[in-house]
């Protein structure tokens, strides 16, 4: 049994909650801004999980195709998608070897799931491989130095049964490692995990520090793009 298929029935109530659906927002908007997906483009989703942002860029009109190797998440996402008319490829599979051909999408997302991967640089080296010239890898990752970072490490030492006990969370200067090209970065996420806030003032201040790109940002997208040589 895959790690997440234990807490696959719960997984999307953090949306429903007011502070998850504030960062679902954030995140998506750093996603998007950086990864700039197009109408009619093919996307990857690696490490889909429950559907999340398949659904959402099949909304925006890609063509999807989504893994995962938890048969009870990839359930439920295509139980999402098949609500919603939505056509998605789903794959149960293992991303660290891709079951696709050299150079067969425009973009490949994966977000908040290289953590918990057992070989990243392998996940990720494999996801350039699917890439086709010019194409854009674009990963979503949780900070380890944030108040989101300080909790999640609490949880897993407190739990080993909890759901971040296998992740691994990255300090900046980490992002080097993942592949030996040049990336952008861009870092957001500054509300804390604090159930009451007001949210017109959680905006306005992770737009400030957005545009400063400070330190103790929870959420970091990091972008590569396939050119000459990669």
């Amino acid at each position: 049994m895959a790690w997440f298929d234990a807490f696959a029935k719960d997984y999307d109530q953090w949306y429903e909650s007011k502070l998850g659906s504030f960062v679902d927002q954030v995140e998506k908007e750093l996603i998007e801004e950086m990864a700039k997906p197009k109408e009619n483009e093919k996307v990857l989703d690696l490490g889909a999980g429950t559907g999340t942002y398949s659904l959402w860029l099949a909304r925006r009109g890609l063509k999807v195709t989504a893994l995962d190797q938890s048969k009870e998440m990839l359930n439920i996402a295509q139980e999402k998608a098949e609500k919603e008319g939505l056509k998605i490829d789903w794959h149960l599979g293992d991303a660290h070897q891709l079951p696709f051909e050299n150079e067969t999408f425009d973009l490949v997302v994966s977000v908040t799931a290289i953590e918990f991967m057992d070989d990243p640089n392998k996940v990720l080296f494999e996801a350039m491989r699917v890439l086709k010239p010019n194409g854009r890898l674009v990963i979503g990752l949780l900070s380890k130095e944030s108040p989101w970072g300080e909790l999640y490490t609490k949880k897993a030492k407190e739990d080993p049964n909890n759901l971040f006990a296998k992740a691994h969370l990255y300090q900046e200067e980490e992002i080097e490692t993942l592949l030996p090209y040049p990336f952008q970065l861009k870092k957001g996420l500054y509300l804390p995990p604090v159930m009451e806030f007001d949210e017109k003032e959680a905006k306005k201040r992770e737009q400030v520090k957005q545009a400063k790109q400070e330190q103790g940002a929870g959420f970091f997208v990091i972008r590569w793009d396939k050119g000459n040589g990669i």
